[in-house]
């Protein structure tokens, strides 16, 4: 299972140059965490409001993990050195807390790609170079 933070969800409802390499390489099995729902609804409504509808459909295929205290624990405790913005330590913090079942992280969000590797994730962004 592969963890996908909404900067990668975007790519499957708006085509960007690295959607098609991402399409193509997506595994079977996705996972993030709820507060997706919230960024990818708001972003497309702002920006593509005639993809809502694609973009729900989309987030209902990938499950969701609710952000629970131990998640939150989690996001606030993070070490100094992982520079990430409060929904974004979130996005890391969910990770973390099902660690043991992740393959790794797809993102597009470079400070995510950064502090994924930085606490030992396998991560992925599919079409860039």
């Amino acid at each position: 299972m592969w963890y996908m933070d909404s900067s990668a969800i975007i790519k499957l409802i708006k085509p960007e140059k690295e959607s098609a390499t991402l399409i193509k390489k997506l595994p079977p099995s996705l996972i993030t965490s709820r507060i997706s729902r919230v960024e990818v609804a708001r972003t497309i409504a702002k920006h593509e409001p005639d993809l809502l509808t694609t973009a729900y459909d989309i987030l209902a295929d990938i499950q969701m993990i609710p952000v629970e205290d131990s998640i939150i624990t989690i996001a606030e405790n993070l070490p100094l050195y992982i520079a990430l913005r409060s929904l974004d330590s979130l996005h890391m913090a969910s990770a973390l807390h099902i660690r043991n079942a992740l393959m790794g992280i797809i993102t597009y969000d470079k400070e995510m790609v950064r502090a994924g590797i930085a606490l030992g994730f396998n991560t992925l962004s599919p079409g860039v170079k």
